[in-house]
């Protein structure tokens, strides 16, 4: 399972497999199979059971209406199904997506070696998510990173990178426009932060009730030194999801960071994938995380800035946060 934002891991991911999906065309009966498919696994897997059925209901009758009879393109489809479960449910991880990265192989293991594909190819375009390292002026570290990416294979950039700026006076970290991915690497420089024994930080809820809560604690497995007690500010906006927002949201709650920038996304739950055949897939949430310190999260409301910025001037107010 992978964490998301509001169309967010999703969104980027989203573009990359449907912008090339135009020409790809689906028959009556193909649209018809996995719209039909849509609603049920909703109602068995999404986090919120009540929620679930209203969603389900609602989008069994835009289908039942005829909306989707005309469409025979892949990436339309796509495009209007998951604009439509946004509109209905206003949860960002409820999405359709479809992947042309090769040809349309209807069994659901090929399907996912296909979207594996997709996605270690953005891993290695993006850099593993860190896109910008530098030291800035007052000797404040910056980093801006994209998108979590997974960690078996991003570690090591993330390693290199929280070294990099290691002896700086303090550290901005840009998640502008980051909506989330997997956890892992999030979870590593947020350690940077902590330290003693392992404290928890936040019970994840799963859909269901057949698996159980899951706890996460802060860990001393880090490389390099930590950055307790020096100052952090996180940049944020309206793009930033998901496990950029628990980022956020669990720094800010636990007084390491200062948030600057806009409200974010409002994308808390998990998400996992569901493989609908012909290349396409389902995102559902289905694992909703508690905040330790709050009691709660940021499913729909995002996170309040402790400083109000805009894009243009969000990271120049955070640098004058710096004395030399």
């Amino acid at each position: 399972m992978k964490s998301k934002g509001t169309l967010f891991f999703g969104p980027l991911l989203l573009l990359m497999a449907t912008q090339t999906a135009s020409a790809a065309q689906l028959s009556e009966g193909e649209v018809i199979d996995i719209l039909q498919k849509i609603p049920p696994l909703i109602e068995k897997h999404h986090v919120d059971d009540l929620r679930a059925q209203t969603i389900a209901a609602s989008f069994a009758d835009l289908t039942q209406s005829g909306k989707y009879k005309a469409i025979t393109k892949a990436k339309m489809l796509a495009d209007v199904v998951s604009q439509d479960l946004k509109e209905i449910s206003s949860d960002g991880h409820l999405y359709l997506s479809y992947n042309d990265a090769t040809a349309l192989n209807s069994e659901e293991e090929s399907d996912e070696k296909n979207w594996q594909a997709v996605e270690r190819t953005s891993e290695i375009n993006l850099n593993y998510g860190f896109k910008r390292i530098e030291v800035l002026e007052k000797n404040v570290g910056y980093l801006k990173i994209v998108e979590w990416m997974h960690p078996k294979r991003s570690l090591s950039t993330a390693v290199a990178a929280m070294k990099l700026i290691e002896n700086t006076n303090g550290l901005i970290i840009d998640i502008r426009g980051n909506g989330g991915g997997y956890p892992g690497i999030m979870e590593y420089i947020l350690n940077h932060y902590f330290q003693g024994p392992p404290r928890l930080l936040s019970t994840t809820h799963y859909s269901g009730g057949e698996t159980l809560p899951h706890t996460k604690y802060t860990s001393d497995l880090i490389q390099g030194k930590l950055m307790v007690g020096k100052p952090l500010y996180i940049l944020v906006d309206n793009g930033t999801g998901s496990a950029s927002e628990y980022f956020a949201y669990t720094l800010q709650s636990f007084g390491k960071a200062t948030i600057v920038g806009s409200n974010t996304a409002g994308a808390a739950n998990m998400n996992s994938y569901y493989s609908l055949g012909n290349n396409f897939r389902l995102s559902i949430s289905t694992a909703s995380p508690i905040n330790a310190k709050t009691g709660s999260n940021w499913e729909l409301t995002g996170i309040t800035p402790d400083i109000v910025a805009t894009e243009k001037d969000a990271l120049t107010l955070a640098l004058e946060h710096f004395s030399e």
